[in-house]
């Protein structure tokens, strides 16, 4: 079968297989999710004499809840790769390579993305409401589409660049776990970790002692009189970044397909 072909009925019929086989093991995953974040919601409450709570809480502890679960969901994609035999059995699956891929990145970051803070706007208002039953005070539920606005930090000029490198680099927060999973059979998430922990000290050691010597730690913001390489205002700062960000998502995406490609080989 050739591995750059993608066809759509096979494609939905490797993630019909993978819902009927795994479909018990998502809704216990599901379960426990709700049942930390309600058990965690409840317990601040009860620390902060059981007032509501906010719109200030709720997107603290969104982007927290997100960010740890997401990360130890998607640290252990192509589960299939944990053994031997799991993996010559999921080489076996007849869909093609890019189908696999699109498959994992799928359900591994797409899905992850609308269920998980879903799940949790779902659980805050519960809890909310719950606890109006045994308090004497009441809870103003928060509307779904807090879950997609954001506010902009004042003085922002370049809106469209900030929103950019924001948004690739929560991306890259979850893209580097997923191809660390394509790369390592086991322990995939810690691995990573500490494989991203060791690069930024080393590369930051690197950049310190070559800026220190010559001084780049001292240019001007005048490209006649310093580093003119480097951004110098809020519009280029934020289009430097977020271009660097989306190159940096799309070159870990091509390290995990080859490296799923070097499996099938």
């Amino acid at each position: 079968m050739s591995s750059n072909i993608f066809n759509s009925r096979r494609f939905l019929l490797l993630c019909r297989q993978h819902f009927v086989h795994n479909n018990k093991l998502l809704g216990f995953s599901a379960g426990a999710y709700v049942g930390v974040v309600f058990i965690l919601l409840s317990f601040v409450q009860a620390t902060e004499n059981f007032l509501p709570h906010d719109l200030d809480n709720f997107r603290g502890f969104l982007i927290g809840f997100v960010i740890v679960f997401g990360l130890l969901y998607v640290g252990y994609s192509f589960p299939a790769f944990r053994s031997k035999e799991s993996t010559m059995n999921y080489l076996l699956v007849p869909a093609s390579l890019i189908e696999k891929f699109v498959f994992e990145l799928v359900t591994r970051i797409g899905l992850m993305l609308l269920a998980l803070p879903l799940l949790f706007w779902i659980t805050f208002n519960l809890q909310g409401y719950f606890f109006t039953l045994f308090t004497e005070f009441s809870f103003d539920p928060i509307g779904i589409q807090q879950l997609v606005t954001v506010e902009m930090p004042n003085g922002i000029d370049s809106v469209g660049w900030f929103i950019v490198m924001i948004t690739g680099l929560a991306l890259l927060l979850f893209v580097v776990p997923f191809t660390g999973a394509a790369i390592f059979s086991k322990q995939p998430l810690v691995k990573t970790l500490f494989s991203v922990a060791v690069i930024v000290i080393f590369y930051s050691t690197v950049i310190y002692l070559v800026a220190e010597p010559l001084g780049l730690n001292q240019y001007h913001r005048d490209p006649e009189e310093g580093m003119w390489l480097l951004p110098t205002n809020e519009h280029t700062a934020f289009r430097f970044f977020g271009v660097v960000v989306i190159i940096a998502n799309a070159v870990m995406l091509f390290v995990a397909y080859r490296k799923l490609k070097e499996r099938e080989v």
